[in-house]
């Protein structure tokens, strides 16, 4: 008998077991590394209890994984893509989580799926080279070719790409999936809000693979809702709640005006080290971190929803998704304005939630019904209702420090849309 494994107590899953090339998985810095970024971001400055971590995130996906794939009755070698890639698929995050995402996206045209790959296929490393000597353990990549695991199955389940098989990536990257079945309860639990409750168990009761597809048996359709509505009201009210947006905007905007910034030299950090990087960055820089430090956050000036604008001032919120002229209107307020450069920050955060969450509106789940296929919307109209929900429920965002927070309000329009 192999007694060659560990035990993990989760707060949300009870004990979970690792061993072979699981457990070595467990000990490389990559995923090591998450002990050191909040799951959440800053979203602690809001709900307190919500210092949990990318890593706890990982293990739970990897527990979800392996109990769909015994629910599912996967061979050995299906089972093992799936489990690694729920382990590995947020290696690739940089501190604060998504946070800082848009900035890479918009200087380097990459996220941290992309840099998750790069890992697995040892083309990049998240450690200094000035740490490299005391790093005691192999890589993700060094591990998955010991175990002669297949790279590439594994980074096609993460991406979504899964060929011939596609219920491997459906239940890594799809409509429902074990990456937001844990992150939805374990996100719940931590923040205190009962948004996320799953029947989980009766959830992988209903599971099933048709034609090489993930679906759901018909008597799903309810856990199914449930999940839905659960993915809608835990983004409306904890991941692009109003105060923790505000607060991530300031951090990207220290971020994005240090000059000749790098975005891959704050990528490798973790959420500690790049707080106190940035106190020694500049001005504005150490401003920023002081105040997320003490919780002295910039103020909403000016918001507007979808309904409250008309048809013309829609498409000059829509020119702002482009950072480049957004940066630009946030400059005509400041010099109209004689506000100091960083001060004045515009949100538009349709894009980004696309960008950061592409499964948001995703409801293309098809049950099985007497062994045919319909899509969910034959059964609910829940699926419907949460396609034409706006989340977040502005448009457009304005915030800047209290003292300016009068006369930005004041001016919000006729700077905005004249």
């Amino acid at each position: 008998m192999n007694d060659n494994h560990k035990i993990i107590r989760d707060s949300i899953h009870g004990d979970i077991k690792f061993e072979g090339v699981f457990l070595d998985l467990l000990d490389t810095p990559e995923l090591q590394r998450l002990y050191n970024i909040k799951q959440l971001g800053l979203a602690h400055l809001v709900f307190p209890g919500a210092h949990h971590t990318r890593l706890e995130h990982s293990l739970g996906a990897y527990y979800m994984a392996s109990r769909s794939a015994d629910m599912l009755n996967l061979q050995k070698d299906e089972r093992e893509i799936v489990t690694i890639a729920a382990l590995l698929h947020d290696i690739g995050h940089g501190p604060f989580s998504h946070t800082l995402e848009a900035l890479l996206r918009d200087s380097l045209d990459v996220d941290h799926v992309v840099l998750t790959e790069k890992l697995i296929f040892g083309e990049y490393e998240i450690f200094d080279t000035q740490e490299e000597g005391f790093i005691g353990s192999n890589n993700v990549h060094d591990i998955l070719e010991k175990y002669d695991v297949d790279e590439k199955k594994v980074s096609n389940a993460i991406k979504g790409e899964s060929k011939g098989k596609p219920f491997l990536s459906q239940l890594i990257d799809s409509a429902i999936d074990v990456d937001q079945l844990d992150y939805l309860m374990r996100d719940a639990y931590y923040t205190g809000v009962a948004y996320g409750m799953i029947d989980i168990e009766r959830f992988l009761q209903t599971l099933s693979i048709h034609n090489n597809n993930l679906v759901v048996k018909r008597k799903g359709v309810g856990v199914v809702e449930n999940i839905l509505m659960a993915r809608a009201l835990m983004y409306s009210s904890i991941y692009f709640h109003k105060t923790v947006r505000i607060a991530e905007l300031m951090l990207s905007k220290a971020i994005e005006l240090i000059p000749n910034v790098e975005p891959f030299d704050f990528f490798k950090m973790t959420d500690c080290e790049l707080i106190n990087d940035l106190k020694n960055k500049g001005e504005f820089q150490q401003e920023i971190s002081t105040c997320l430090k003490y919780r002295n956050l910039f103020k909403q000036a000016y918001v507007a929803d979808h309904s409250s604008l008309n048809e013309q001032q829609k498409e000059i919120v829509k020119k702002l998704d482009n950072s480049m002229v957004r940066r630009e209107k946030e400059e005509k307020f400041e010099d109209a304005l004689k506000i100091k450069p960083g001060h004045v920050i515009i949100d538009v955060p349709y894009k980004e939630l696309i960008q950061s969450e592409p499964r948001i509106n995703q409801t293309n789940i098809m049950i099985l019904e007497e062994n045919k296929l319909k899509p969910l919307d034959k059964f609910t109209p829940i699926a419907k209702a949460i396609r034409s929900r706006h989340i977040p429920d502005w448009m457009i965002m304005i915030i800047t420090d209290e003292k300016h927070r009068t006369v930005v309000a004041e001016k919000a329009e006729k700077i905005l849309f004249n």
